[in-house]
């Protein structure tokens, strides 16, 4: 009895020190991104991102585009001008996704629910053999 009392509590505590080391290194890697958009260089973002990046519109049925290192810059400055809405405070605000970048200075548990994949309103980011990168993003209008 006392020996599976000890397993568990074992278990307990890696689970919540894994949590812990996993938000600490998304948080590193947030930052990093956030101060390259925020500088606007988006080399520096590109050589953050899983690329080709994977990009659509918000329906199940619009088509998944593909951007490269070429088209890299184009498609990052529409998504970042984007507009989205959410609720703050029981009022809708509506930002822009750099806007909403330059604000969000720290993740938060809603941010990243699993250990290895962490979103940030229109914008997705997995931890691919142990880096962080920026993997999807997703566009209202998702013409070219």
């Amino acid at each position: 009895m006392l020996r599976c009392v000890v397993t568990m509590a074992f278990f307990v505590t890696l689970t919540v020190v894994t949590s812990v080391e996993a938000k600490s290194d998304a948080q590193d890697f947030w930052s990093r991104f956030r101060q390259a958009v925020l500088s606007g260089d988006s080399d520096r973002v590109a050589a953050m991102t899983k690329l080709p990046l994977w990009v659509r519109g918000p329906d199940d049925s619009d088509p998944v585009m593909y951007y490269g290192r070429q088209d890299f810059a184009r498609v990052l400055k529409r998504l970042l001008n984007q507009e989205v809405s959410f609720l703050k405070d029981g009022k809708v605000i509506s930002r822009t996704m750099l806007e909403v970048i330059k604000e969000k200075r720290n993740l938060s548990s809603k941010d990243l629910q699993v250990p290895d994949s962490l979103s940030v309103e229109l914008f997705y980011f997995q931890k691919v053999v142990g880096i962080w990168v920026f993997t999807r993003g997703y566009l209202e209008d998702g013409s070219d």
